[in-house]
């Protein structure tokens, strides 16, 4: 039931020579794909850093592994009849780990750090009029209109206020966001090294009863099949987002658990509408639309439509794993109320593709494309997990007449140095959420007026932005919203927005000496009840 972000899945380390046996110890060994960067929630930008997070801090509320809706956690609550106000009641026994009552001024002092001019994060509350502490135990959310997506922005780990200055001073900067020696969640973190692991002891003051596991050590292990091998061999006792592929040693093995699941969530190749060397805001601070100039090959719609068609997407599925499909765009076809089925998928038609390329005025000259003497040239950046769908994607568009270079590197130099500076063409990423709703990643990823500095290809539709600005008060009955749903999907499929290359299924697997654990598109069960058989 814990929030599983997952933006951009996932980057890998090396073995740790700590690496300690699960076989040894009634330790949980999590083969992890990659260091922590924060336990800040506010501050959180990658998938890996909300799962260790939710290991120590508590959010208001979890999730119903079947429906996806959001139940109570650290937090009970009353919505008012207008829904404009929500009533907060905290558990009384939540404390955190050094004594002290996990209260109302935590939580307002955690989510008042999203509009903290001293904070920088790409999390908000749309709408929020104000946070009401009415006690220690009790507060009230205040809304300017009714939202159906309150717990998406809402539902982080709650930080303790007392651990910070409380004008936010030292909130990007602190120790604390490293190493925090407070919890409030079901583990304390006793021990880490930087890219090597990350050891967690059961926090015997957790307000819903001490975790069934001890300690939980988190190796982080870079390499896919370095971490497949540990699984195999005793030393790690889960691993995570595994493809068909590479699951296939656990599957009718009765010493491993394998668990599938399809996500709510997408591959995709973000195009940069934007030019790369003069990237700029799309919006001043005013909200005002900024003029940027467009990308120079890829701001033509026809070379995007040319590229998505210039490919076999069937190799993308195939590649993804079992289970994957195709979809026509941002929503997932797992989102049956939402999703467009009046759209058609762009075929593969290569000979369609160059003529697009031609009519767009992009003419062979040997093997490569060139209009105006400049070569058809394009980055392709990727994570590592994609190299195998990035080098199939190189050699059609090859094919093409276009200069492909393809560039990967570390995880977080990839996001900080490539796509947070909007510094690419094209970017192979993939994202999902674990909530039954499309909006948090469109808004994410294509809102030009999100605030949250994260439409990292440059696409700017004011029609789209004021779609999703009347969707973050419209009625929540499917029906209501799925009109608006099927115009945004139109709007990006016609426009060769972006190429989504398919759906998500996760492979994870489990030794027998785990149990309590399962997995849905919603989550998994809390970490708090998994066991060790012995």
């Amino acid at each position: 039931m814990w929030r599983k972000v997952f933006f951009i899945l996932l980057a890998f380390v090396v073995l740790s020579g700590t690496a300690v046996s699960a076989q040894e110890t009634k330790t949980m060994v999590w083969a992890f794909p990659a260091d922590s960067t924060t336990f800040n929630s506010i501050l959180q930008v990658e998938s890996v850093d909300s799962l260790v997070q939710a290991l120590v801090f508590p959010s208001l509320n979890q999730y119903d592994l079947e429906t996806g809706q959001p139940i109570p956690y650290l937090a009970s609550w009353e919505i008012s009849e207008d829904g404009l106000t929500y009533t907060f009641s905290i558990d009384e026994e939540a404390a955190w780990s050094d004594g002290t009552p996990i209260t109302s001024t935590d939580v307002a002092f955690t989510l008042n750090a999203m509009a903290s001019e001293n904070v920088e994060t790409f999390r908000s509350i749309g709408g929020l009029q104000g946070i009401n502490i009415l006690d220690d135990k009790h507060f009230e959310i205040v809304l300017a209109a009714p939202t159906c997506g309150l717990f998406s922005q809402i539902g982080v780990p709650i930080m303790p206020a007392h651990k910070f200055a409380a004008d936010y001073s030292d909130f990007m900067t602190s120790d604390f966001n490293t190493n925090p020696d407070v919890s409030g969640g079901p583990y304390k973190l006793v021990e880490r090294a930087v890219d090597e692991f990350l050891r967690f002891e059961a926090n015997d003051s957790f307000f819903l009863g001490k975790p069934n596991i001890d300690q939980m050590l988190l190796q982080v292990i870079v390499d896919p099949q370095v971490a497949i091998q540990s699984v195999q061999s005793g030393e790690s006792d889960f691993v995570t987002g595994l493809s068909s592929e590479t699951v296939t040693p656990f599957v009718d093995n009765p010493a491993f658990t394998v668990h599938p699941m399809e996500l709510n969530g997408w591959r995709i190749m973000l195009f940069n509408h934007g030019d790369p060397a003069q990237a700029s805001p799309a919006r001043d601070e005013s909200g005002a639309l900024i003029e940027q100039p467009p990308h120079p090959i890829l701001g033509d719609p026809r070379v995007r439509q040319a590229l998505i068609m210039g490919w076999d997407h069937e190799d993308g599925v195939f590649l993804t794993g079992a289970g994957a499909r195709r979809l026509v765009g941002p929503v997932a076809p797992i989102l049956a109320d939402a999703y467009n089925n009046d759209l058609t998928l762009y075929p593969y038609d290569s000979e369609a593709a160059a003529a697009l390329l031609d009519e767009a005025g992009w003419v062979l000259n040997g093997d490569v494309r060139e209009k105006d003497g400049v070569p058809l040239a394009l980055e392709l950046a990727y994570l590592a997990q994609f190299e195998d769908i990035a080098a199939v994607v190189a050699d059609y568009w090859t094919d093409l007449g276009v200069e492909v270079t393809l560039t990967t590197g570390e995880q977080g130099a990839m996001i900080g140095e490539k796509l947070g500076p909007q510094a690419f063409d094209v970017f192979m990423i993939q994202a999902t959420w674990n909530e039954p709703t499309p909006d948090v990643l469109l808004n994410f990823l294509w809102n030009s007026a999100n605030d949250l500095g994260t439409n990292f290809g440059s696409f700017v539709n004011e029609e789209f932005d004021g779609l999703m600005a009347e969707l973050a008060t419209a009625n929540c009955a499917p029906e209501a919203r799925k009109p608006l749903y099927d115009r945004v999907q139109e709007i990006m499929h016609d426009g060769a927005v972006t190429d989504f290359v398919s759906t998500v299924v996760n492979y994870n697997v489990t030794s027998a000496r785990i149990g309590g654990i399962s997995f849905t598109a919603w989550g998994f069960t809390p970490t708090w009840t998994w066991t060790i058989n012995d």
